[in-house]
């Protein structure tokens, strides 16, 4: 195709000649290394760098061919433009769970894994998260339910036993249940003064921060419109764990702390009560 150089008519190139551009990144070629690498007719090689010639990506030096600057870089966006729509089709499915505002981004799915949903480890999507939480240092989340007893136990041990620190932004309606059902655990991680509670009218997804001496592991937890667990989402790359970092500061910002609820002799001396009620036992 012979174009005017529009970015319309550079796509569509890039889409019919990326092959025979990425073999001029490392190097010129001759029309018939071309022929032979690429696996093709010479028409089709001369037709190729006709085309690309003729948009500026390529220029001809003697008997071989070259990428420009400008090759070089259309090639680069090209690249990442694939690899991006091939991370939002692997994780399609999940991603149409969100909402459409959802901050969710390709730093996020590059190198993720996903674990979904589906008969018969149902459970797995959570359990991968429970079990970061079981070996973990240091413990950041935004968490819409409680989907599993056992991480909040993993969290307690984190904080109370291992010496470990958590922060975690709760929706209201969750920790309205922390209050009521886990103050407990709670007040005994406060008292150690490694342990935050924040609280925040709503949340687009579950997002998972979990440190270990070795790496830095994020998920987010993803539900169906029924409310119920349609999968996971797991990375530990520097860009991952930065955009998470990220995001779980901007919830943290927008979000109340109410750590102070789980103090007896403050705001949750009333609480802390009933809960000696419950279990016999003094939180002092």
């Amino acid at each position: 195709m012979r174009g005017d150089g529009s970015p319309a008519d550079v796509r569509q190139l890039l889409s019919q000649r990326a092959d025979a551009l990425s073999m001029l990144l490392d190097g010129d070629r001759s029309k018939n290394e071309l022929t032979e690498e690429l696996g093709v007719s010479r028409s089709t090689v001369d037709r190729a760098v006709r085309e690309l010639e003729s948009n500026g990506l390529v220029r001809r030096e003697g008997s071989t061919v070259a990428a420009t600057l400008a090759g070089r870089l259309a090639y680069d966006s090209y690249r990442r433009y694939c690899e991006e729509t091939a991370h939002v089709g692997e994780f399609g499915d999940l991603l149409a769970e969100l909402p459409p505002a959802a901050t969710v981004g390709h730093a996020m799915l590059e190198g993720a894994t996903a674990y979904r949903s589906k008969p018969p480890a149902t459970g797995r999507p959570a359990n991968e998260i429970t079990a970061l939480i079981a070996e973990g240092d240091r413990f950041r989340a935004c968490a819409t339910a409680v989907n599993d007893a056992a991480a909040v136990g993993h969290l307690h041990g984190l904080v109370t036993e291992r010496g470990g620190s958590g922060a975690v932004v709760y929706t209201s309606n969750l920790a309205e249940l922390i209050r009521d059902e886990y103050f407990r655990m709670h007040h005994e991680m406060v008292a150690t003064g490694r342990y935050r509670a924040y609280e925040t009218d709503g949340l687009p997804y579950e997002l998972f921060i979990v440190d270990t001496d070795e790496s830095t592991t994020v998920a987010v937890l993803i539900y169906n419109e029924s409310g119920t667990i349609h999968g996971s989402i797991l990375n530990d790359t520097e860009a991952a764990v930065e955009w998470a970092e990220e995001t779980f500061e901007s919830f943290v910002e927008a979000s109340t702390e109410f750590t102070d609820d789980f103090r007896v002799g403050g705001a949750g001396a009333s609480r802390a009560g009933e809960a000696d009620a419950r279990d016999g036992t003094n939180p002092d």
